[in-house]
């Protein structure tokens, strides 16, 4: 045999095995990941995280877990080609009722996989709620959640078990620039803060979202109770672009020159579930 041809038949033999050891590699890795799997375990210590929404109203919790100081806590990414820092996450879904329902989890304080541990350090609240029967009559909300430090706070002195929150919602409206709903109304679902009597700053530059932080090592079998109240006040979404009369609100027509309403205010119509309109919410005047 020839040294060319030789080494024409070397070649192929490595090129048919290479994909072999990097399927072999990432096999492994699954392998790998698929026994890191079977032996993640949540830690015993925990709080309890009671939800109450208004009716037609759903809540989800996500609990977000990371590495604690000084762990590696590498993966191997196949869609990255490489190792990143892991990441964990716990979600609680429930679905909206025709009722005011109270939901409560317990949330672990720990997660542990393989050799890597992890804390929790962020619960992040959503709310979600319909305003029409159309499938796009629906929002989501980002309400707030707690944050879990290794700093202890003015709330964290307090003795007692239970940390109340209070969050009020409502919707805000405006005119759609969607092309599958040009023009009608369409609403955004806003949740903030609210004191012991259920008031939240009228200015909405001065409004937060209900939570808080709480320190890591004092929050082991207290109970969270985050109550959330519907407010059937509806307000523009952005200000100065509606005026209202004695009889609702009217829409300012834009310009060249500015989305704001001008002096004297310029109008235009609009839409609600397809009638042309002149005033929210009563449609016509």
């Amino acid at each position: 045999m020839s040294d060319r041809n030789f080494s024409r038949s070397a070649r192929t033999v490595f090129f048919l095995v290479l994909p072999l050891i990097g399927a072999c590699s990432f096999a492994s890795r699954m392998a790998k990941d698929s026994v890191e799997g079977v032996t993640s375990n949540y830690s015993s210590d925990h709080f309890t995280l009671a939800a109450t929404v208004p009716a037609n109203f759903g809540f989800t919790s996500k609990a977000k877990y990371s590495p604690k100081k000084g762990e590696k806590c590498e993966v191997y990414s196949p869609g990255l080609g490489g190792n990143v820092i892991r990441q964990q996450q716990k979600s609680n879904t429930t679905d909206a009722k025709n009722v005011e329902q109270t939901v409560s989890t317990n949330i672990p304080l720990e997660f542990n996989i393989a050799d890597c541990s992890m804390e929790l350090t962020r619960v992040s609240y959503e709310v979600s709620a319909s305003y029409g029967a159309g499938a796009r009559d629906r929002d989501l909300e980002l309400a707030g959640g707690l944050t879990v430090t290794d700093t202890r706070g003015a709330q964290d002195q307090v003795p007692e078990n239970i940390i109340e929150q209070r969050g009020i919602c409502s919707w805000l409206f405006q005119i759609s620039t969607a092309k599958a709903k040009k023009d009608n109304i369409e609403k955004i679902l806003s949740c903030s803060a609210a004191d012991q009597k259920w008031n939240a700053p009228d200015d909405y530059s001065k409004r937060k979202k209900p939570g808080g932080a709480i320190a890591r090592d004092t929050l082991n079998k207290k109970i969270v109770n985050v109550v959330f109240r519907f407010s059937e006040l509806e307000e523009p979404s952005k200000e100065n672009r509606w005026i209202k009369t004695n009889l609702g609100w009217k829409p300012c027509q834009e310009t060249a020159e500015s989305v704001r309403c001008g002096a004297p205010p310029i109008f235009r119509s609009f839409k609600i579930n397809g009638r042309e309109c002149s005033i929210y919410p009563t449609c016509s005047e």
